[in-house]
């Protein structure tokens, strides 16, 4: 009678498990679509992206930026962006996996690790990118009044810490799954 409720119980997890990793990945796909549309977005509506302080933390110019300047800050933010959607294709996978019922694979785990990976180099790349596109938009202020500064707040120690935690979590679920699959085959 106990290993029935005990099966179920089983069942009931997986079941759960395998919902909520469909609704993850669609989450996913609709980040992969909607970060590229809004980033695009931004670049093209420099001023209405201002208004909704989507810039609040660079360099702002003195005059409407130049076509050069938009173009440059948009390929900096590109490659941040490819970084996250880089990040978000592995999360995807990630869940598409624990969906079909293979949570403890090692597809599953490298897909997670590389997820990981790709947060810790948007962390450490995101500070002087912001830097960089701040100095971008201001090449066209006057002599004396072009701006670039570095900031570092509390706001990006938070993110690198947990983007490290993130990343020690999945190298450690990582090898956990490669004990299992090696300690599977000596037995």
């Amino acid at each position: 009678m106990l290993n029935i409720k005990l099966v179920i119980k089983m069942s009931d997890i997986s079941t759960k498990i395998e919902q909520i990793s469909a609704r993850m990945a669609m989450f996913c796909t609709v980040l992969i679509v909607i970060i590229p549309a809004l980033l695009i977005w931004s670049w093209l509506d420099f001023e209405g992206a201002q208004r909704l302080g989507l810039f609040h933390r660079i360099a702002q110019p003195l005059t409407p930026p130049s076509t050069a300047s938009l173009v440059g800050g948009f390929l900096i933010s590109a490659v941040l962006g490819a970084f996250v959607i880089g990040a978000i294709y592995h999360l995807r996978h990630f869940f598409r996996l624990c969906t079909s019922g293979e949570i403890f694979s090692g597809e599953g785990a490298e897909s997670l690790h590389k997820f990981s990976k790709y947060i810790v180099c948007y962390a450490f790349l995101a500070i002087p990118a912001e830097t960089l596109i701040g100095f971008v938009m201001n090449i066209n202020n006057p002599v004396g009044e072009r701006i670039i500064s570095l900031s570092f707040q509390t706001y990006d120690l938070t993110v690198i810490f947990l983007c490290l935690v993130v990343f020690a979590i999945s190298w450690i679920y990582r090898e956990s799954v490669l004990v299992a699959e090696e300690n599977a085959q000596i037995v």
